[in-house]
């Protein structure tokens, strides 16, 4: 069984939706006969989670990019474990990964997963550093690519693998009370917003097309789940605004399913935006989308077929949008219906890991796992 080890890496402290992708992927492994292990930062949430979920971890500092004892255990790990496949994330555990990796006598095939660029992309890092380097979406690799020193060959999109068969258990879980509570006060239409309270998120743009909005179409209401460094602005932005009565700042929501059964329309009016996980949740979950015409959203909805795109930061365009989708629900549900379809075919876990294992060399590996 040496051969059929995968090792992923991951030095961040947070759990986010890089994180929870990279177990979700060492799960569909364990089904298709494989083993894995993650090396992580001992006593991290990272760490806790993996551990919540039955998976394997290896305790490993990462201290910084060129930290000798994460370098000696995990190469220690790989010499006597021998894994075909490497996958690392973030800047710390990467590096540390490929300098082991290359003290070892047959080294694994190293892929990195890279969801956003901070900064100039370095060539060497993506030439050189690992073997190939996998992004969520072509938007990001146009992007990485407006460097032309970077061989293009080394770029690859694979599209993340989205946990559906949880979604549609998850989806019939109760919600908190101040959520029920505030759901039950009025029959109006719920616009929901699932993401990190951040700037680039849109929460302001939205609060402005409702003032817009607000002598024609003054009944639906803004529900926010999520929480972050933009929480404080938000608020007074809605005190300032009048439209206490019509906002609720729900806080982090978990598992945010439940939130679009109720929602009749899902919201993401991001100014940037890789790729994007709500608008796909909630088009899996027939839950009609408008989404932010830019950066990899638009690789998920296709305007006027599975969804509405609107133009980034607009808040006039926005309120437009939304007044047209409120007019036309029944519409709104019928793509909505096509995104599923969409969706589940084109983000389900399986395509995720084959495509993977493709990348790496190694489909005849996973083949043999059956």
């Amino acid at each position: 069984m040496a051969n059929k080890w995968v090792l992923f890496t991951e030095s961040s402290d947070n759990v986010g939706g890089q994180e929870l992708q990279l177990m979700q992927q060492m799960r569909q492994m364990q089904q298709h006969g494989l083993r894995t292990m993650l090396a992580c930062r001992p006593g991290g949430r990272v760490e806790q989670v993996a551990r919540q979920q039955g998976l394997a971890v290896l305790p490993v500092r990462f201290r910084n990019s060129l930290h000798l004892p994460s370098i000696a255990i995990l190469r220690r790990w790989i010499s006597q474990h021998q894994p075909r496949l490497a996958i690392c994330h973030s800047g710390h555990d990467s590096n540390n990964l490929a300098i082991a990796a290359r003290l070892v006598w047959h080294r694994p095939f190293l892929l990195r997963s890279r969801t956003y660029q901070p900064g100039k992309p370095s060539a060497w890092s993506y030439n050189r550093l690992v073997d190939a380097t996998m992004v969520p979406s072509h938007y990001l690799r146009d992007a990485l690519l407006q460097n032309p020193a970077i061989r293009p060959d080394r770029i690859h999109v694979v599209y993340p693998g989205i946990d559906f068969a949880g979604l549609d258990v998850a989806v019939n879980q109760p919600l908190p009370a101040h959520i029920s509570d505030w759901l039950a006060a009025s029959a109006a239409p719920v616009l929901l917003h699932a993401a990190m309270l951040r700037g680039e998120k849109g929460h302001l743009t939205i609060l402005q097309a409702m003032v817009v909005l607000r002598d024609s179409y003054p009944h639906w209401r803004y529900l926010v789940a999520g929480d972050g460094v933009a929480r404080q602005q938000i608020e007074v932005e809605i005190q300032r605004l009048g439209l206490a009565d019509r906002v609720l700042l729900a806080g982090v929501v978990s598992p945010v399913a439940p939130l679009y059964r109720h929602a009749d329309l899902l919201l993401m009016p991001s100014t940037y935006e890789p790729l994007g996980m709500s608008q796909i949740e909630a088009l899996a979950l027939q839950c009609p989308v408008l989404a932010s015409n830019t950066g990899g959203i638009p690789e998920t909805v296709a305007d006027g077929r599975t969804g509405m795109l609107v133009e980034a930061g607009n808040a006039q365009a926005w309120a437009a949008a939304i007044a047209a989708a409120l007019d036309s629900m029944p519409q709104q549900g019928q793509m909505a219906e096509a995104g599923a379809r969409d969706v589940r075919q084109r983000f389900a876990p399986d395509s995720n890991l084959q495509q993977i294992m493709a990348l790496s060399g190694l489909s005849g590996l996973l083949a043999a796992s059956h």
